[in-house]
């Protein structure tokens, strides 16, 4: 590990949010590898499509990140980092920890798996 993967990593977690919020669901498919999990509201879904798929019937609004707590292994790396998330009426609606796997890829680190940790939750 060297400072240019750590930079890499957190350059993912903010695209994350960033490319979500503003609606570039491309870019924001692009951060993933081609075998991702994506696990929140006890379901999976795996798969770039399936993903995509879930992200454009989700809320919009705004992705808050914590400062996260990152691992290297290798080719492969951990973190975890606290969120909170507002829709686009600003009103809080989730709060928790996500809990990420990378992966070095040819083309840098992409998002091998997503564990999204609901805490908070608002009423709908």
């Amino acid at each position: 590990m060297d400072a240019d993967d750590l930079r890499q990593i957190m350059a993912l977690l903010a695209d994350y949010g960033l490319t979500l919020d503003e609606g570039r669901f491309d870019d924001h498919m692009a951060l993933y590898d081609d075998e991702c999990r994506l696990h929140v509201f006890g379901r999976d879904w795996k798969g770039k499509a399936r993903i995509e798929e879930f992200m454009r019937g989700a809320h919009r609004g705004k992705h808050l990140t914590g400062v996260p707590r990152v691992e290297f292994d290798a080719n492969r790396a951990l973190s975890a980092a606290d969120f909170v998330f507002f829709r686009a009426d600003m009103l809080l609606y989730s709060g928790g920890t996500y809990r990420d796997e990378f992966v070095r890829t040819s083309d840098g680190w992409r998002f091998s798996s997503r564990t999204i940790e609901i805490a908070l939750r608002a009423e709908s």
